[in-house]
């Protein structure tokens, strides 16, 4: 019989336009303690870590997966990051099934998450109109 990998655990339930009592990789690590709790998990269960986040420049934070390694309890684990500015989130599910697939890996955690909010190249991008553009609201 043919071993079979699976996406199991979904993080996210609720989705809020702005948190501000937590940080980055407080909002990372909510959605990763999530998604081991629905999968009936634990830190210890998993062997890599895939995040998915776009390119530096878009998100405003140099190599965010060096700071969001403990958050993400991976420090001491293989992690892997994916970005394709535009189809992060998709292309991050499939890297971390075809690690599993692929036998390299039996227990991956994967965590896509996007922040622009605090960026040049989301202030750039916000209309006047909105209130949020240059003036920085």
């Amino acid at each position: 019989m043919a071993e079979r990998s699976a996406v199991i655990g979904i993080g996210q339930t609720k989705y809020d336009a702005k948190r501000i009592d937590v940080s980055m990789p407080g909002l990372v690590r909510e959605a990763a303690l999530r998604a081991l709790a629905d999968a009936d998990l634990r830190w210890q269960d998993i062997d890599a870590v895939v995040i998915g986040n776009a390119p530096d420049m878009f998100e405003g934070v140099m190599m965010p997966e060096l700071f969001l390694a403990e958050a993400l309890g991976a420090a001491g684990k293989p992690m892997i990051r994916v970005h394709t500015a535009g189809s992060v989130g998709g292309s991050t599910g499939i890297v971390a099934s075809s690690l599993v697939e692929s036998g390299v890996f039996e227990r991956v955690l994967c965590v896509a998450f996007e922040k622009q909010s605090e960026s040049n190249a989301a202030r750039s991008c916000a209309s006047p109109s909105s209130g949020r553009g240059s003036r920085g609201r």
